[in-house]
This record gives structure tokens, sequence and C-alpha cells, in this order.
């Protein structure tokens, strides 16, 4: 009976297998987890966003009284404050003038609608990119 070499009893031993394996798929396993987690949150503030745009040019296009009115503390336009309101309550925090765009005079053919897009940027894991959402509705 021959002796093995230690070498060959090394090679053989399957101690550590489970723990190289996790070593090996646990960060491919954790990248999928949280870039799912990241789009989810994207997704919500997507969602959102194109809600806060659906109620302001509803809102501005039958001329409602909540979007015309003034708002304290606030020295943007009316709709404009609406909108940022709208945005707050809806988790979009930091909402302001300069990413919003509002044409009450938005022609399709004979037709006008009120036409508004928000641009709202959006950081994570250090990645910077913008959301967008844009919504018409028919004048009164």
């Amino acid at each position: 009976m021959r002796r093995r070499s230690w070498m060959h009893r090394l090679i053989d031993r399957r101690d550590g297998a489970a723990a190289v394996e996790f070593a090996i798929v646990f960060p491919l396993f954790a990248m999928v987890i949280l870039g799912g987690l990241g789009f989810g949150m994207a997704m919500l503030n997507l969602n959102a966003l194109q809600s806060v745009v659906t109620q302001a040019a509803r809102c501005l296009a039958i001329a409602g009284s909540d979007c015309n009115t003034a708002v304290a503390g606030c020295s943007d336009t009316n709709a404009q404050c609406y909108i940022k309101v709208l945005s707050q309550k809806q988790g979009l925090s930091g909402v302001t003038a300069s990413q919003m765009n509002i044409n009450t005079a938005y022609a399709v053919g004979s037709a006008t609608f009120t036409r508004v897009q928000i641009t709202y940027p959006m950081s994570l894991a250090g990645y910077t990119f913008s959301l967008s959402a844009t919504a018409q509705f028919p004048n009164s």
C-alpha cells in the first residue's frame, strides 16, 4: 500500500468548498438585489412624478382654484407653487421652478392643451440621472 503525498491529500479535501462558492456567488447576488432595489426606487419616483404632472396639467387646464391660489412662503408663480406642494406630498423633495415647463397654450391641430413637464434629478449609489414626466390636458 502506497502512501499518498501531502499534496494529493490537500487537493482532495473539500472542507472549504462551500466558503469558496459563497465568496464567488455572493457579490453577484448582492449586485442583483441592490440593482433591483435601485430600479424599484427609480420607478417609484417616476410614478410619483407622473402623478404630479397629470394632476397639475388637469388643474391648470380647467382653471381650478387649487392651482391658482397663492401659496404662503412661495415666491414663484401660483402654478409652480402648486406643483411644488404636489411634489412634496408625493415624496419628491427639492423640485424647483427651473425643472418645470408649463405651457398653457400647447397646440395640437386646432385644439389647445395645457402641458406640464418636470425633469427631476435622482442619485443612486453615486450615479446621478434625470427622471422626466410629461402630461397634457385639453383646455376647457
